[in-house]
């Protein structure tokens, strides 16, 4: 408290011409706590005098327009009611509204000044010992939880007694997050459909995580949703949450749920929900988003049949319609079993906004040449190599019979099936170059095929080649696009399948003789640093040193930290570790590659540093020009790279990682990306792992134009909501690794 506070007076000095001391109603309000002696003191002296002469009953209107206390903190003393209006070391500000258990509160922490949000559990005469025990159960449980999209809790205590009028008051403490409950924010109109289902999405995804800790929250409606500014999602309000191992602690008779928005079980026994109950409250709630209405007027209409949102709104696709439909379902064996596959189900309606740095349009740029390394120049074909392995598939014993004939003169070696289950069972354990697939199979069709080929190629590089009688233009580009090669239409002739297969032979070999000449180079520049460690080990140190430090500064520049840095290495040696057990990638991933992409990878944005400030930390979406000039900064980082192996060829290898990391790293397995717009194999593979690493690390991450993201949803995003962004087979890799990149996350979080 300050010196103006408890300036004493002397007795013999002469009267003030106006008080220095507070009047007896500020001197309570700043022993209790809830006016602050700082603030007090820190008002002008002519304010501070017309606080302190203000007339008994208009003290109170006084220290409003003064700033010293709120409307609210006034309404309660003058009812009398000081008591609770600190809690620890908490001042209440303002009622926000009530919680399934007890009235929450916005409130400020006396010292530290941060706002935070308190529910209290209002005292009553005849309180039953088991509503303060399971309010405390229900703040030990949500403490549990560590989510995006859950508030999180921050603290819990209770306000000692202060006599028989003034009872005990439990409280605990939460993120105070700014923003509109979902009832309030579809007041004005309903949500556009894509944002709408990606509040739903995320609210799945918080689900996942109050379930995986044994929590069915049990009151899922809009009220219980808050919407940030930047279309974060919030779960709020567990108060009606079965918790885990609670028995009976919950009121015989007690309401539980929300009318409209209720499961029906729940209904009948509020203690056999489970999380299909919080499914059907979700469904319920995302109709609302999506209709301004709640979907069932009382509990009998939730036993009949779900209504349509298609029905009351047009443009709700069929497809949205259906899910809703099966989330509402009356029996819960009809809904979907997790939250988890719901948020599956909800995955195709949510925009691209959703999707942050994956959600880039592609953008036709002028296709710049990439640069013909000294490898692929010096590259030749090897003598005596084996023939190369075809496997044809086709449910067509002339079809087959055919093509071996063909192809065996060209002295290739031939097996071959009928069926797509037999097709994927010989290629899991025989190293085919090429497959030469038909669309339509029995078992399951080609493109299920082509897709587990890509996820688990059993070589690398492996060329697939379709072909089908009945496929349209679209359906093909559809086959191209999800990983094959080329096509050719039935019937064909034996001279246009020999040059189809002889040219994706030819490419397939040029690509392998490339990893092998990189594969030399690598070790060689690996023994050369081995003897330059033997000799000055000082030196190495000194360039990954200073390959550290100028990342470093191209990211202070922007709102991302040195810890990227660390994290982007870890994520890429994991992934490359675990990709060196696949039978296609194996003889590429050695201990050299590895150690170069790891000490390679920071320089992945290096190019960032010719950006201007205000296109690095626009808050905003980037304007096409402006997104034209992030894009450059590819080509200009693997230039300045180029240019300082052109001038330092003893560190060739590791500034040529370097390089096709720089450039490559944005570029997409179907060829949307940029720079060069290459596509699959094309894409330099430190490029392809150094991507996941990036896409993982920027999902996770907050920045000032989006919140970060949980490691469920990232993980989510990238295997599902993203295709054709990834090497698929490395996709496949990075699903068995996730749980590693999420420890590293939180090891080395910002």
């Amino acid at each position: 408290m300050g010196n103006s506070v408890l300036r004493p007076f002397s007795s013999d000095s002469p009267p003030p011409s106006a008080p220095e001391a507070p009047s007896p109603l500020l001197r309570r309000l700043l022993a209790a706590g809830v006016v602050l002696a700082d603030d007090y003191d820190s008002l002008p002296a002519d304010m501070r005098q017309t606080v302190d002469c203000a007339p008994h009953d208009a003290q109170l209107d006084t220290l409003v327009v003064s700033g010293l206390v709120t409307e609210y903190q006034a309404g309660r003393v003058r009812d009398g009611r000081l008591h609770g209006l600190v809690l620890g070391n908490y001042r209440l500000l303002e009622r926000i509204g009530a919680g399934g258990m007890g009235v929450v509160y916005k409130a400020e922490h006396r010292q530290l000044r941060t706002r935070v949000a308190i529910k209290a559990l209002q005292p009553t005469p005849d309180q039953n010992p088991r509503t303060l025990q399971r309010f405390f159960q229900e703040a030990r449980a949500v403490g549990q939880l560590n989510h995006p999209n859950i508030v999180g809790a921050i603290d819990a205590g209770e306000e000692p007694s202060h006599g028989p009028d003034y009872p005990a008051v439990p409280y605990f403490v939460m993120e105070f997050i700014p923003g509109l409950d979902l009832e309030r924010a579809v007041a004005v109109s309903p949500l556009p459909i894509g944002f709408a289902c990606h509040l739903a999405h995320q609210v799945a995804d918080a689900l996942i995580e109050a379930h995986r800790h044994g929590l069915v929250h049990r009151d899922i409606k809009p009220s219980n949703v808050l919407v940030t500014p930047d279309g974060q999602a919030k779960l709020l309000d567990f108060g009606l949450a079965r918790l885990p191992d609670e028995g009976r602690l919950t009121r015989t008779g007690a309401q539980l749920g929300t009318i409209g928005y209720m499961a029906p079980e729940q209904s009948r026994d509020a203690h056999t929900a489970d999380a299909r109950s919080d499914v059907f409250g979700l469904g319920a709630t995302l109709f609302f988003a999506l209709t301004g209405q709640p979907p069932f007027s009382d509990v009998l209409s939730a036993f009949g049949p779900p209504p349509s949102a298609r029905a009351l709104r047009s443009d709700v696709p069929a497809g949205l319609d259906a899910v809703l439909s099966r989330m509402m379902a009356a029996d819960p064996a009809q809904r979907y079993p997790t939250a988890e596959s719901a948020m599956r189900a909800l995955l195709p309606f949510l925009p691209h906004a959703a999707l942050p740095k994956l959600a880039f349009a592609p953008v036709l740029l002028s296709k710049t040449p990439r640069p013909t390394s000294a490898i692929e120049a010096t590259a030749r074909p090897t003598a005596h190599s084996p023939p190369s392995r075809v496997l044809i598939v086709d449910d067509q014993p002339d079809i087959r019979r055919l093509c071996r004939v063909a192809l065996a003169a060209d002295g290739l070696q031939c097996d071959e099936v009928g069926t797509g289950p037999e097709a994927v069972e010989l290629a899991s354990s025989t190293p085919y170059d090429l497959v030469l697939l038909d669309v339509d199979l029995p078992g399951f069709s080609g493109e299920e095929v082509l897709r587990r080929l890509r996820q688990h190629p059993p070589t690398r590089h492996l060329k697939v080649v379709m072909f089908s009688g009945a496929a349209s233009g679209d359906e093909l580009s559809r086959i191209m696009l999800a990983g094959a090669d080329d096509f050719v239409t039935k019937p064909f002739s034996v001279v246009q399948l020999r040059a189809r297969v002889k040219t994706a032979l030819r490419l397939k070999d040029a690509q392998d003789r490339s990893d092998v000449l990189n594969r030399e180079l690598l070790a060689v520049n690996a023994d050369l640093e081995q003897m330059l460690e033997a000799r000055d080990s000082e030196l190495l140190r000194a360039r990954n040193g200073l390959v550290l430090a100028l990342a470093k500064l191209v990211e202070h520049r922007s709102a991302e930290t040195g810890r990227h840095l660390m994290r982007i290495q870890r994520y890429c040696r994991i992934l490359a570790e675990e990709a060196a057990n696949t039978p296609a990638l194996a003889p590429v991933l050695d201990a050299n590659f590895i150690r170069t992409l790891e000490d390679a990878a920071p320089l992945h944005d290096v190019g960032k540093a010719a950006l201007p400030d205000y296109i690095l930390n626009k808050p905003g979406p980037l304007e096409p020009g402006e997104r034209l000039m992030m894009q450059t900064h590819t080509t200009i980082g693997a230039d300045t790279l180029r240019e300082v192996a052109r001038q330092h060829p003893f560190a060739t290898g590791f500034l040529h990682t370097a390089i096709d990391i720089a450039r490559s790293h944005h570029e997409r397995w179907d060829g949307a990306g940029y720079p060069d717009r290459l596509a699959g194999d094309d894409i330099p593979l430190v490029a392809r792992l150094v991507a996941l690493a990036d896409v993982y690390d920027a999902l996770r991450s907050r920045r000032i134009y989006k919140p970060g993201l949980s490691h469920h949803t990232s993980v989510l995003t990238m295997t599902e909501g993203s295709p054709g962004q990834f090497d698929p087979a490395l996709l496949e890799v990075f699903r068995r690794v996730a749980p590693q990149f999420d420890r590293i996350f939180r090891e080395f979080g910002d």
